[in-house]
């Protein structure tokens, strides 16, 4: 079997990162070992530097910023780590920033188990990938230079542009309201939302990048009596469709975060159970273990509420002679899944006639 890959996630949700924790645990060769994880780009660089694993898997928007200063830092620190990038942002302007940071590999997280364990294979191997979707834009940005440098504003939505051109004019967050039938509240989203995607943190400075790419005139919105503020059906039915992907998405990493859930609760409770059992048995003397050993092999009572939903967990022990004055207590918990795998559970430990004498655990 390959070397295992050691990887840092850098993601803040939890959720996200059970999920990723679940799908990449079923890689076997090579097996693939989540080392760390972080929650904001100044944890991702400490743990880089305390854990040193083989690839960062980061996601772009974090709480501290997004993650491209924290891209360059890395490598600029640990050349030989490689770096991928996990979101579900695929506008133009980060797919070139996140280039330009020297990111190995731009996935979306819409990508299914087996596409996600095969590109971390591949960045590890010295490859550099990138989704299908944004192949083709990168070659456009290759062909072309940097998109902002053409198009600030590509990454923004027509509401988007919108917003902006009247924020341009001078106006309020509430006159834009007004102007375009929306609360103040959602007009502060909007702009939110443009800094963003613009990397910018004032108002002005996404001014100055919307005259310098904008012709006012051909901008939908902005003379209200001759352009509709609404959304074209096109634009609806991509935002349905984007929607269910992220719904489905949502729904494929909840499950996954349950079967992990899962998983650790049976193997705690069956890790109680065996050793509740084993401090039963070892109360027992000499002349008494002889006689349990003589019954053979024993199930041991378990509780079924213990372990989780629909797991039914058994147990059993069996004593044997390892020589004339020490026993071995054998200790073995079996149950399914609910992701339909069978798992065991081993606690084992000798016992001689002046007591304990070696013990372990072993789980699969």
């Amino acid at each position: 079997m390959n070397q295992p890959i050691r990887i840092l996630i850098v993601e803040d949700s939890i959720l996200v990162r059970n999920g990723i924790k679940a799908v990449v645990s079923q890689s076997d060769d090579p097996p693939i070992t989540v080392v760390g994880e972080a929650g904001s780009n100044a944890e991702a660089v400490t743990a880089c530097a305390q854990l040193q694993p083989d690839v960062v898997l980061l996601d772009i928007r974090l709480p501290d910023g997004a993650c491209f200063d924290t891209c360059r830092q890395i490598l600029q620190l640990h050349p030989s780590m490689r770096i991928l990038i996990l979101t579900s942002h695929s506008s133009d302007a980060f797919v070139y920033e996140a280039v330009t940071a020297g990111a190995h590999g731009y996935l979306m997280k819409e990508i299914d188990p087996v596409g996600l364990i095969r590109g971390i294979v591949d960045v590890a191997a010295g490859k550099s990938i990138l989704s299908p979707n944004i192949a083709e834009r990168v070659l456009q940005m290759v062909r072309h230079g940097n998109p902002a440098n053409s198009d600030e504003l590509g990454s923004l939505s027509p509401q988007e542009t919108r917003v902006l051109a009247h924020v341009a004019k001078g106006l309020t967050n509430k006159q834009v309201g007004v102007k375009l039938s929306l609360s103040e509240n959602t007009v502060k989203n909007y702009l939110i939302n443009i800094f963003e995607k613009l990397q910018v943190k004032r108002r002005a400075h996404a001014t100055a990048i919307y005259i310098r790419n904008i012709n006012p005139a051909d901008t939908p919105g902005v003379d209200t009596s001759q352009k509709s503020s609404g959304f074209s059906l096109i634009e609806v039915m991509l935002a349905a469709i984007i929607l269910v992907l992220g719904i489905t998405t949502a729904i494929t990493t909840l499950q996954r975060g349950l079967l992990a859930v899962d998983s650790a609760r049976n193997y705690s409770y069956a890790a109680q159970l065996m050793q509740s059992e084993l401090e039963r048995l070892r109360l027992k003397n000499w002349s008494q273990l002889q006689a349990l050993q003589s019954s053979g092999t024993t199930a041991v009572t378990t509780d079924d509420t213990a372990g989780s939903a629909r797991t039914a967990i058994t147990c059993n022990y069996s004593i044997t002679d390892v020589k004339s004055d020490m026993k071995e207590i054998t200790l073995i918990s079996n149950w399914r899944g609910l992701d339909g795998r069978p798992h065991t559970a081993r606690l084992i430990t000798r016992y001689s006639k002046r007591g304990l004498y070696d013990y372990f655990y072993t789980a699969h």
